[in-house]
């Protein structure tokens, strides 16, 4: 009976009344049905359900509940990188006060993990996926819920990660309880594993899908250096909306003087489908439209690239930008947050070429994409075929992404299939 009371208590919730006002009186339960095995069930959506089409209609629910997810995520990631660093500290500590020592110095080495792919996920990545799916599923409860998201609960379920499972779940209690917004018993280490199991939505073309990188740039998250909280909507196979959360980015451009600058309060870009996309710092001031830039001279725009080699290749990035004549060396940084600054007119072209063989994933692209083409911008692929995200978890593409302004674009193409075709040609 106990359990079934804490049950009740977490599904039975007002969402708050400052970010939805129209929501201040639904007090629908979140999940259709429980039972004392599990307290968390999400909600699943129904071909029924699924049938929005891509007709003209409001997302405004949906992107306060997204910008709402968002920066709560972020404020989680900046908790756990606060906990990582002052490990970070106390540890280099005691490696110069008993580095002849046989010491246990892996405190929170577990925070970090490997994927089967080799990239890190952390805590922090964890985390913020917990959170994302559970607000948006708070905010909105009339809503059938469907998430296309990085991470899964596989590891976290392994004996030895149980660890890891307490702190990620205590670090997503701590930041609700914080917020003040949720009034909920704190979650268990199993509504967790629930939670973060509500991210394994296919997508596709039918029906609405979040879709979700809990910290894009997970590598940038580690070394203090860019990250984002990517989240956007699909309906019927279309981004409708988008939601970044860049809390190292400052609000000021970043350039090749200060590309390594950070803000306090970090930015959060947001856009609409024909909206426009908007850009606020994260700690809430009055938002800014902002607009791509309008340059039509190739030698006088700036580019991004990834700053990891592995995840792009600078060295084609560098036969393109010549061909260009671009003049200024290239922006490196992490994630998405290469979309905001280009939304805003920081660079002019982003650039992006894995290695071959490696598939998109629509996470890594979605809420960038919109926000970059709601300020005025256009994405292809290496072809010049736009990015098409209906498709299920990746992006069926021609070798790579260009994103830049409409007067460049055909330019920039010339010169992406220009490079690649050289790059083809056997050696003399």
């Amino acid at each position: 009976m106990a359990s079934i009371t804490a049950v009740a208590r977490l599904v039975h919730i007002n969402p708050s009344s400052k970010l939805n006002p129209s929501l201040i009186s639904a007090t629908k339960p979140l999940f259709p049905f429980f039972s004392l095995k599990s307290s968390y069930y999400p909600i699943v959506s129904s071909s029924a359900a699924s049938l929005t089409s891509s007709r003209a209609m409001s997302y405004d629910k949906q992107l306060i509940a997204a910008k709402k997810a968002a920066s709560l995520a972020s404020l989680l990631c900046q908790a756990s990188f606060s906990i990582y660093l002052s490990y970070l500290i106390a540890r280099k500590l005691v490696e110069m006060i008993v580095s002849e020592l046989n010491v246990q110095k892996g405190l929170l080495l577990s925070d970090v993990q490997s994927k089967s792919d080799k990239s890190p996920v952390t805590v922090a990545d964890y985390g913020s996926q917990v959170l994302v799916s559970f607000v948006l599923q708070q905010e909105l409860p009339s809503q059938a819920f469907s998430l296309v998201a990085e991470e899964d609960s596989g590891d976290l379920r392994k004996e030895d990660s149980q660890e890891t499972l307490q702190r990620i779940t205590k670090l997503v209690n701590d930041t609700i309880a914080s917020d003040g917004t949720y009034k909920v018993s704190p979650l268990s280490e199993s509504d967790v594993l629930t939670i973060i199991d509500c991210g394994t939505s296919e997508g596709g073309s039918n029906g609405q899908h979040w879709v979700l990188d809990p910290i894009d740039g997970t590598k940038g998250f580690l070394r203090g250096d860019q990250y984002a909280i990517a989240l956007g909507l699909l309906d019927e196979g279309k981004v409708v909306l988008g939601v970044l959360a860049c809390p190292n980015l400052p609000l000021e451009s970043i350039n090749n003087k200060n590309q390594n600058t950070f803000s306090k309060s970090g930015c959060l870009f947001y856009a609409q489908l024909s909206c426009g996309t908007y850009m606020e710092s994260l700690a809430g001031s009055p938002p800014v439209k902002v607009h791509v830039s309008d340059t039509k001279n190739s030698e006088e725009a700036s580019f991004f690239e990834s700053y990891e080699a592995a995840h792009s290749s600078h060295s084609l990035s560098g036969s393109i930008a010549k061909k260009l004549g671009v003049k200024a060396p290239p922006v490196r940084i992490d994630s998405q947050a290469k979309y905001g600054a280009l939304s805003r007119g920081d660079g002019a072209i982003y650039l992006r070429f894995p290695n071959k063989g490696y598939r998109e994933k629509i996470w890594d692209h979605a809420a960038g994409y919109i926000v970059v083409a709601e300020a005025g911008g256009v994405a292809s692929d290496a072809s010049g075929k736009p990015l098409d995200f209906s498709k299920g978890r990746y992006l069926d593409l021609d070798t790579g992404i260009i994103v830049t302004n409409r007067k460049l674009m055909p330019a920039v193409l010339k010169a992406v299939q220009d490079s690649l075709k050289e790059q083809a040609l056997p050696s003399l």
